[in-house]
């Protein structure tokens, strides 16, 4: 790996540990390193009556609810390198107890970051968790 990715990759991986970090416990400092036109991808979120694909504002409003209506914290979390120096592959637990329910998901997901912003987000999660925990929440069928 040259000079010029070895240090864009290993800015990539600070700006997610330090993104997942402030997740649920420092939304103040989390909000300005994520970017207002953030792609989201959410592959497994169909089966569960969520958008699989979300950009923007819808994007935001994502993380907003995790973090201020399940009240999910991430913690556990793994961030690794990936070829692409501005992709990390990032395997984290969230947990939350919204309204009494015990949330406990564990997560992998793909970030992008750009000037130390995330600008995609890929997560793959169980499905099985978000319908026990949070069936009520979800939109009906």
């Amino acid at each position: 790996m040259a000079e010029f990715e070895k240090a864009t990759s290993d800015r990539t991986v600070a700006a997610a540990e330090k993104l997942m970090a402030a997740f649920g416990k420092d939304m103040d400092s989390f909000w300005p390193m994520v970017s207002p036109d953030l792609h989201m991808d959410l592959p497994f979120a169909g089966t569960v009556r969520m958008p699989t694909e979300l950009h923007g504002k819808d994007a935001l409003e994502m993380f907003r609810t995790a973090a201020e209506v399940f009240d999910v914290k991430f913690n556990s979390v793994v961030v690794t390198p990936l070829a692409d120096p501005y992709r990390v592959l990032v395997e984290y637990r969230g947990y939350g107890e919204p309204q009494g329910a015990i949330y406990d998901q564990m997560y992998v997901g793909v970030h992008e970051y750009r000037d130390g912003k995330l600008v995609y987000y890929k997560e793959y999660f169980d499905t099985g968790v978000v319908i026990n925990a949070l069936g009520a929440f979800l939109p009906a069928e």
